[in-house]
């Protein structure tokens, strides 16, 4: 039996255990968390993939490694999305699965990406009892005589994109056949989603679509990360740019004309997409997510169910509303029908639907929506105070409804403000939305008087 009490671990949360390589993240720790899953689940098979950050090859062998120790056969995927790990855990029917992959956060981080038997991140309580029983460090390693097997699977793109493609209406996009500049911020995105596109007849033009880990913008597709993108959209004259970040999970679009719409447009456009084949059902998102989803919903005569920040408390109110769709205004779709986890394939496909069921650009159905404006600030104060401060917020008279399942948010007309505290920072965020800048940047501002 093996004692681990002086190992130092990074902050493991349900988005899994991320740290800076060779600080809070290391191969002996990497290690060490790998076989304690794999006895924590009891064994079973896994499913490994990683993105293309050039740290994940470090990563690699050592979470091989300790998944076989803690008695578990290692199904490995390559490099693959964190979508596609999820899918193939559900394929393979494995017992769980591991993503090397610090999705959006800069080359010197990684983290390994812990999920459940369904294919989605664990729960809280599932973290909880793992960090307890990782930290306790007694688990044993495997005899000589029951090591598990390891056997590569190269099946994981043919499969993420069967699962796409059975779940929207193919025929109309490959009649309109796009052209789309895809950027797949040099990681698994440049190989999975170009791929996807190619079998919907579209023409493909890559940007940073080699998958090698020399990143060239910041990880997150947001529209200041983007110009590049925007630029060839329009010397192309594409239909579309498409944007992901390093793992795939979260999608950013680039309208016919140039410019980078926003991430919280994604969801909205891929909530159109599915309500109109299946109206009146059901839409989850948390709490800091765009008006632009009511927006969308309302066409069909569906509903907005909010939840808390964190994907997990938005998967389980997909699964408990039986929601047709949902995600996060972050660029990352959760469609139910092909996986209850963000997906950046997927929300390309039901955009591309849109747009061939629709026969309109981007920038037309972009031009039908409300001009709402998202602004997000940021206050540093410590964490007990700043609980406190909420909930003398909370407790202020207020004409307008209140929502104080996470921090505090006030429900104006057709605007929202939402003041929360961060789990991982001495810092209460502020994020507003309403229509037009001035606006909510008065918004913004009564929330930065009340913490004062």
């Amino acid at each position: 039996m093996e004692s681990f009490e002086m190992t130092l671990f990074p902050r493991i949360t349900i988005s899994g255990a991320r740290g800076i390589i060779g600080n809070d993240l290391t191969v002996e720790n990497a290690q060490r968390m790998a076989w304690a899953y794999a006895r924590f689940i009891e064994g079973g098979a896994i499913v490994l993939g990683q993105d293309a950050r050039q740290s994940g090859r470090l990563f690699h062998h050592a979470v091989i490694s300790g998944l076989m120790a803690g008695g578990a056969d290692v199904i490995d995927v390559g490099p693959a999305p964190t979508p596609t790990v999820g899918i193939m855990i559900r394929e393979l029917q494995a017992k769980g699965g591991v993503a090397i992959t610090a999705s959006h956060n800069p080359s010197q981080w990684n983290a390994l990406k812990f999920f459940a038997a369904d294919g989605t991140f664990p729960e809280s309580d599932f973290v909880d009892n793992y960090i307890t029983f990782l930290h306790r460090g007694d688990y044993n390693h495997v005899a000589w005589d029951e090591i598990p097997t390891y056997e590569t699977n190269s099946s994981a793109l043919q499969t993420h994109c069967r699962s796409v493609l059975s779940a929207i209406d193919c025929r109309k996009i490959h009649e309109r056949k796009f052209h789309v500049v895809v950027d797949g911020c040099r990681s698994v995105g440049g190989i999975f989603l170009p791929h996807l596109l190619a079998r919907l007849n579209c023409t493909v033009i890559t940007l940073d679509c080699v998958p090698d880990g020399n990143f060239t913008r910041g990880m997150e597709p947001t529209p200041n990360h983007l110009t590049a993108l925007m630029q060839l959209v329009s010397a192309e004259q594409a239909d579309l740019g498409f944007a992901v970040d390093p793992d795939a999970d979260r999608l950013a679009v680039v309208s016919n004309e140039g410019k980078a719409i926003g991430e919280e447009f994604t969801l909205a456009l891929s909530t159109y997409a599915a309500l109109k084949r299946v109206p009146g059902g059901a839409v989850v998102t948390n709490l800091s997510s765009s008006l632009l989803n009511d927006h969308a919903a309302k066409q069909f005569g569906g509903r907005v169910i909010r939840t808390p920040i964190g994907e997990a408390n938005v998967v389980r109110g997909i699964r408990d509303h039986n929601a047709v769709i949902g995600g996060e205004g972050n660029g990352g779709v959760m469609y139910p029908a092909v996986h209850i986890g963000r997906d950046a394939l997927t929300g390309a496909a039901l955009i591309l639907q849109l747009l061939a069921e629709s026969g309109k650009s981007v920038s037309e159905i972009v031009s039908e929506f409300p001009h709402y404006v998202i602004l997000k600030d940021k206050v540093e104060m410590d964490l007990r105070q700043a609980h406190k401060k909420l909930e003398t917020i909370a407790a202020m008279p207020h004409e307008e409804e209140l929502d104080i399942r996470d921090g505090v948010k006030i429900i104006y007309d057709n605007a929202w403000l939402h003041i929360r505290c961060s789990n991982t920072e001495p810092i209460v965020r502020i994020i507003a939305e309403a229509e037009g800048e001035e606006k909510t940047r008065k918004f913004i501002e009564q929330g930065k008087t009340w913490l004062s």
